[in-house]
């Protein structure tokens, strides 16, 4: 990164100069914009998670387990500020596999997770040929193994109960669902769009939500799981691996910066996209009650035996009927 330009129109050409500016815009995408006494409407979502299926989210992992959630992961992944890739923890396996065991199970044990272990590098991806802004560019966050060993395990427990809690609109990240289904789904609306007669008329308008995960608020999501119905304890591990994370930024191969957030999901945190889901069910929800309404004009039925579908979604992009 040879030069940045600022909200003036000024070039900066330094490395200190572009340093500064990057820490300063991301410390502030990162910061929230309410104050802790803030109060949270109810989210209109369904407690649907029983004690039984909390008790096993809950449980200590064993060993076998904590194997499966490593070696699981890609191991061409870059590693995180530590340097040790997941590489690494396979090949010496053998070796490192009581004390490996020892760390995972010390953070569902006590709920705790060292900061050290959550700090993460912030690698900044261009998202245009010629990038000059700091928007310009996507933070893809490179975290240590040991963290994504934990979310894995955490990922693995919660997939097979979101099926019951995500709506049918939503076509990723699912067990049992394709990202296909809604492109199907998608295509058999534009037909009924092109054969539409009379003197009403159907819109689609395709949503994209300006960094999504950057802008989640924390007490946000802790309000959703508790609406969930997840137990206390639960949500506990979720928020210390959302909460206790700290960033430095990669910038010309150097690491930079100590930025600690107080809203944001990571992209690259291989448990962001599940709490995303999870969160945006709030805003599937106000748009089924809406659509409930034959005269609001929101959702569109495929045949008139249908239920009205008001929107569909694509991970984080979305249409909206």
């Amino acid at each position: 990164m040879l030069k940045l330009k600022d909200e003036c129109g000024e070039w900066l050409d330094t490395q200190q100069e572009i340093t500064e500016k990057l820490v300063a815009d991301y410390t502030v995408c990162f910061s929230t914009s309410y104050g802790s006494n803030r109060r949270l409407q109810d989210t209109n979502l369904e407690s649907q998670v029983t004690t039984s299926k909390n008790m096993s989210l809950l449980q200590v992992p064993n060993r076998e387990e904590v194997k499966q959630a490593l070696f699981s992961i890609d191991s061409t992944k870059t590693p995180g500020p530590d340097g040790y890739g997941v590489g690494f923890f396979r090949k010496y396996w053998n070796i490192i596999q009581n004390g490996f065991q020892a760390c995972i199970t010390e953070f569902f044990i006590n709920g705790k997770l060292l900061r050290q272990i959550n700090h993460t590098f912030i690698a900044l991806i261009p998202k245009i040929d010629d990038p000059n802004q700091t928007h310009h560019f996507r933070p893809i966050s490179l975290c240590s193994t040991i963290y994504k060993t934990i979310a894995k395990i955490i990922i693995n427990r919660l997939r097979p109960l979101l099926d019951c809690l995500v709506s049918p609109v939503q076509s990723v990240f699912i067990p049992g669902r394709s990202i296909h289904d809604n492109i199907l789904l998608t295509s058999e609306i534009m037909h009924k769009f092109r054969k539409v007669t009379g003197k009403i008329a159907w819109v689609a308008l395709k949503l994209d939500m300006e960094k999504a995960y950057d802008r989640l608020e924390w007490d946000f999501i802790k309000n959703c799981l508790r609406q969930y119905g997840f137990h206390s304890r639960f949500i506990k591990l979720i928020m210390e691996c959302i909460t206790t994370v700290s960033y430095s930024l990669l910038v010309n191969g150097e690491s930079v910066g100590m930025i600690k957030p107080t809203r944001g999901i990571r992209q690259g945190d291989p448990l962001s996209p599940y709490i995303f889901i999870l969160c945006m069910e709030v805003m599937n929800s106000m748009l089924s009650t809406t659509a409930q309404n034959p005269k609001s004009g929101v959702g569109i039925k495929i045949c008139p035996s249908a239920e009205r579908i008001p929107w569909l979604l694509f991970a984080d992009d979305c249409l909206l009927f």
